[in-house]
């Protein structure tokens, strides 16, 4: 019970070594409208899912409120919404993944909302900017690492309990060819972002280092500004370093690149990754919707002999911009509180949760559902070895970068570490945000709603051009996933276009006939409604003209023409030059359909046959926000316009 008690402790101190730094109120009403009003009140909000059970919630309490929540990517989430902010053009309901304390000018201090003093103290002290509640923490999750217990059986091992058994049973499983891919990888990171990445590298330190009293004293030297994360995250790389030298991890699978990743929950289920890091809803999914196999999962387990333990992470966090009290605002305001006033119930968590997945929830009377606890975890949670790590969000993102460099070789674990601990002692603008002057934007070109991935935008047609233009290629095609935001009228800088297409995917030219950019446009359009997620392969253009049908449930969409912008059609006897990323042409392999599934362009990846009548004609060191800045060079002194539009016709989509 001593030992629990200083591990208590010491998430308090580690709360207040890394307690974040900026930062209204509103109406307090709470009842029930009893009729429909003849307007409602519109009220917005950006998230990664649907959140379907909510809104309804909404609706049924407050029949006045129309909630419209914007499906995003969780890239966009954070850095998307972060720049819609600073444009004016945020949400009403401000979502972020971490706490960004950074934004903080643009929201609203919730300090004194009753709703406010409902949830648990230990994490809204820890949001606090300038002793002000900024965030709410949603519903949140356990992680840890889950595993095909069906395929340890059959290996007649037992679950791991130390790291060291955990790369035993790699090994093991490794000899048998149990739980292997075709790319020779067993074990993955669920959402390899950066976030995700530095939650559980930090994770893995907790307690074996940072509840010890070396580490509380490193704790209390970071508070001071003595501390160096080198004291403390050295060894937060051990095992997967030694997975990675192994064979059994990818460190490509690392870079947070589009398309660098494993699929985890398609792996997991056909039974060719052995272990994951993840959260609980993985594993409930697994376990819903697989009957070959069983999943279990592990807590973080000790190299120290120390207890066993899980984190404990919300799925996001939730604020109100501050645009909100501007007058004129009065009755979107009074809304936007009493919809987080009915998140803050019991019947507005369980409704979110209804949709997330997350069972854990921050309320300080709402308990977790036990018998929603994994087996795994049981002994973690009410033992109270449960830890929630409050890093700055800006430094997270950070340690995560730096980090995911170091697995790919690009930097030494030592200069990495000192970036780090430069970056939290004196912070660097130029890493943040680069704020060098590109050009000027004559109106909003906007990727809302996965738009850029369903059809013609504006925003979408410049990307394309610009790769266009600096290649000189007849036509360009760029996948609508390399493109993660949006551009807004007046000064655009540095690092809005890093933003806007983040991956660092090179240009290339192939050359090649009118049948392979029909078969290209064609996969481009064949994902559109297997997920509740558009597919990223849907395809930007610029040169070329097509059009296609929408698909339905019975039928596939297909591609219906392809022109060039005069309306003439290509010719069957001539070749082309095309403008498209290395990412498509193969670079990224093609397991689990990375490149998009663009294997008619493959002239990289040789486990998947190289193209039929493609040739290579140039490897660019060009990537997208290069050939956007050129775009902008080349208009020095000129607002940039939408380019010419009619490119891509959508034939029975219902946009309702």
């Amino acid at each position: 019970m001593n030992r629990q008690r200083r591990l208590f402790s010491f998430t308090l101190l580690l709360a207040l070594a890394f307690a974040l730094t900026g930062c209204g109120s509103g109406s307090k009403e709470t009842q029930q409208e009893s009729a429909v009003p003849e307007q409602k009140t519109v009220v917005t909000m950006m998230y990664y899912i649907e959140l379907p059970a909510f809104e309804q919630l909404v609706e049924d309490t407050y029949p006045d409120i129309d909630l419209k929540i914007e499906q995003n990517t969780t890239v966009t989430i954070d850095g998307e919404g972060e720049r819609r902010l600073r444009h004016g053009h945020g949400t009403d309901i401000v979502t972020m993944l971490i706490p960004r304390e950074n934004i903080g000018e643009y929201l609203m201090d919730l300090s004194t909302e009753d709703y406010a003093s409902l949830y648990q103290n230990g994490v809204t002290h820890s949001l606090m900017v300038d002793g002000r509640t900024l965030f709410l923490p949603l519903p949140g999750q356990y992680t840890g690492y889950i595993y095909n217990a069906t395929l340890v059986e059959q290996m007649g091992l037992s679950a791991p309990t130390t790291p060291a058994e955990m790369i035993a049973l790699m090994d093991k499983a490794a000899e048998a060819g149990l739980g292997v891919g075709d790319d020779g990888t067993l074990y993955a990171v669920e959402s390899a972002d950066k976030v995700n990445v530095a939650q559980y590298l930090f994770g893995t330190q907790v307690p074996d280092f940072l509840g010890l009293a070396d580490g509380i004293r490193w704790s209390s030297n970071m508070q001071s500004g003595q501390g160096r994360f080198a004291d403390a995250m050295g060894s937060c790389l051990d095992l997967l370093e030694t997975a990675i030298e192994r064979g059994y991890l990818n460190p490509v699978y690392m870079t947070g690149s589009a398309g660098n990743h494993v699929p985890v929950e398609s792996r997991m289920s056909e039974g060719s990754l052995l272990l994951t890091y993840g959260k609980v809803s993985l594993l409930d999914a697994l376990n819903r919707n697989n009957g070959e196999y069983k999943y279990g999962m592990l807590p973080f387990l000790s190299e120290e002999g120390n207890h066993a333990w899980t984190l404990a992470v919300p799925d996001a966090y939730l604020s109100l911009n501050r645009a909100l009290q501007e007058p004129g605002n009065e009755e979107k305001l009074d809304a936007c509180h009493r919809i987080l006033r009915l998140l803050s119930t019991p019947e507005g968590q369980q409704a979110v949760m209804a949709s997330s997945g997350a069972f854990q929830s921050y309320l300080t009377d709402l308990e977790p559902e036990k018998e929603r606890i994994p087996g795994g975890l049981k002994e973690c949670v009410e033992g109270g070895y449960v830890y929630n790590l409050q890093v700055p969000g800006k430094v997270l993102y950070y340690f995560g970068d730096r980090m995911i460099a170091v697995l790919n070789d690009k930097v030494s674990m030592e200069e990495a570490m000192d970036a780090v601990d430069n970056y939290y002692k004196n912070g660097d603008d130029n890493i943040d945000y680069d704020q060098s002057l590109i050009g000027e934007m004559a109106e909003d070109m906007c990727n809302e709603n996965y738009n850029v991935r369903q059809g013609e935008t504006a925003i979408g047609n410049l990307v394309a051009d610009a790769a266009r233009e600096i290649t000189g290629a007849d036509f360009a095609f760029i996948n609508g996933g390399s493109v993660r935001g949006s551009l807004y009228q007046g000064p655009v800088f540095g690092y809005e276009l890093d933003q806007l297409c983040p991956y660092p995917n090179n240009l290339v030219v192939l050359e090649t006939d009118a049948a392979t950019i029909r078969a290209m446009l064609q996969n481009g359009i064949s994902r559109l409604i297997e997920t509740r997620i558009p597919n990223g392969r849907f395809l930007n253009v610029s040169g070329i003209c097509y059009s296609f049908s929408w698909p339905t449930q019975d039928e596939e969409a297909k591609l219906l023409s392809v022109t060039l912008p005069d309306g003439s059609e290509l010719s069957e006897d001539e070749t082309y030059t095309i403008t498209v990323t290395n990412y498509m042409a193969g670079e990224a392999d093609y397991f689990d359909n990375n490149g998009d599934g663009y294997t008619m362009l493959n002239v990289y990846e040789n486990s998947t046959p190289l193209a039929e009548g493609v040739k290579l004609v140039q490897e660019t060191e060009y990537i997208l926000t290069d050939a956007l800045k050129a775009y902008f060079e080349a208009r020095e002194g000129t607002a940039i316009e939408p380019g010419a539009g009619g490119r891509i016709e959508v034939v029975g989509k219902n946009e309702e």
